[in-house]
């Protein structure tokens, strides 16, 4: 089936056919020539026509003026070949029914197998690709950063997909864009314009891109001896610091950028997957938060399940309030949020979830069935009496304690 990856590539296709879905259509269709070839070329761009529109078509006549000449014509099974090949497999295969000539003109019949584009249900999702993380050119490529390179992309693709928000680009057309995403990904973000940036997004057919750097990565082990015995622990610890751009590929604009740094004591593929579902958070929050879509005296459902969320979770309910418009250049900057309650996962499903509310200053059943609009966002609370002596604890979870004793 390499052929129908190879459809993607066709640059008219990309922002119709990322997603789609691919069948097979037989058509006969005749073709009218001063040559053989001529003929047959013909009736190959009316078989494309007859699935795929015209716009297609004419991309594939011009595509045919660069197979072989008239006299090659002759090994049917080789031209078939080069048919496919030159149109990306967008014409699979085809044969000859009849051949006449009507004076000095060729007249053609063929049965020709075309790849017909069938929308999915993706293609009304938005469409999202993670250029493929690298290190910065003042990072030393080793094992352990490799490594990193390939968790975090890997883990931040999975944790999107299971969000159910976003269409994500196939890896395998990323990889025809080798040479672009290379002098973006591998630490050239920083003389590379976002207007440039945003030129591959157009080619790649992406309403947003990702585009991360990683600043450093590495796993160290120490040791540690008893003071009561001979006995050596050996500890593994594993830090990273990324930069990360969420571009919006329509407007250009930078929807958020910023840089996260984590030390842990494991591995570094598993700190790869903490920092993943992070950044997944943040760029679901910044294009699509999660909304609470029904909710009781004392629990709200979420609009948003799977992998994305987990029970002992966290989050701040916002409420939305009046728009907000930029004084200078009139952009709209989004909405008021203000925050109203504080609340807890305690059930995961597969697209919802139902939370606790330890505390609100409002009844949010009666708002949510009034129809005003909340969204939620993610955030740490302090888990043990260390962690509370370095992290702040954030205002609105002072009764946090006495609700869930169990968490602290």
């Amino acid at each position: 089936m390499q052929w129908a990856t190879r459809i993607f590539f066709v640059s008219l296709l990309i922002p119709v056919f990322l997603f789609a879905k691919v069948e097979i259509v037989n058509v006969e269709v005749e073709g009218f020539g001063s040559s053989k070839k001529a003929a047959i070329d013909s009736a190959l761009v009316e078989a494309v026509s007859q699935v795929n529109g015209a716009e297609i078509a004419s991309k594939t006549k011009r595509q045919l003026t660069e197979v072989v000449n008239d006299e090659d014509v002759k090994s049917s099974e080789a031209f078939n070949q080069e048919v496919s090949t030159i149109t990306n497999g967008l014409i699979k295969n085809w044969k000859i029914l009849s051949e006449s000539l009507e004076g000095n003109n060729h007249l053609v019949k063929l049965s020709v197998n075309i790849s017909k584009f069938k929308k999915s249900v993706q293609t009304e999702r938005l469409r999202l690709a993670v250029v493929p993380f690298r290190a910065a050119d003042s990072v030393k490529v080793n094992k352990t950063v490799s490594k990193f390179e390939g968790a975090i992309t890997a883990q931040l693709e999975n944790y999107l997909t299971q969000t159910r928000r976003f269409a994500l680009i196939d890896r395998s057309f990323l990889a025809e864009q080798t040479k672009e995403l290379n002098l973006i990904a591998a630490g050239s973000t920083t003389s590379m314009s976002v207007d440039e940036i945003v030129k591959l997004g157009n080619r790649l057919g992406t309403d947003y891109l990702i585009v991360g750097r990683i600043e450093k990565a590495n796993s160290a082990v120490s040791e540690k001896k008893s003071k009561v015995s001979d006995t050596v622990k050996k500890y593994l610890t594993s830090t990273a610091r990324i930069t990360i751009r969420l571009i919006d590929v329509a407007t250009t604009q930078i929807k958020f950028a910023d840089t996260y740094e984590k030390t842990t004591g494991t591995s570094i593929e598993k700190l790869a997957d903490k920092l993943a579902i992070e950044i997944g958070q943040i760029v679901l929050s910044s294009v699509y938060p999660i909304r609470i879509v029904n909710a009781s005296s004392s629990q709200v459902v979420l609009g948003q399940g799977g992998k994305t969320v987990k029970s002992g979770d966290f989050f701040k309910v916002y409420q939305l309030g009046k728009k907000l418009i930029d004084p200078y250049t009139k952009e709209s900057l989004g909405r008021e949020e203000i925050e109203v309650a504080v609340i807890q996962i305690n059930n995961v499903k597969s697209k919802t979830s139902d939370a606790k509310i330890l505390e609100s200053i409002l009844d949010l059943s009666e708002a949510v069935n009034n129809q005003d609009d909340f969204i939620v966002r993610p955030f740490k609370a302090p888990q043990t009496k260390a962690e509370k002596q370095k992290v702040k604890k954030p205002k609105t979870v002072k009764k946090l304690k006495e609700e869930v004793e169990e968490e602290w």
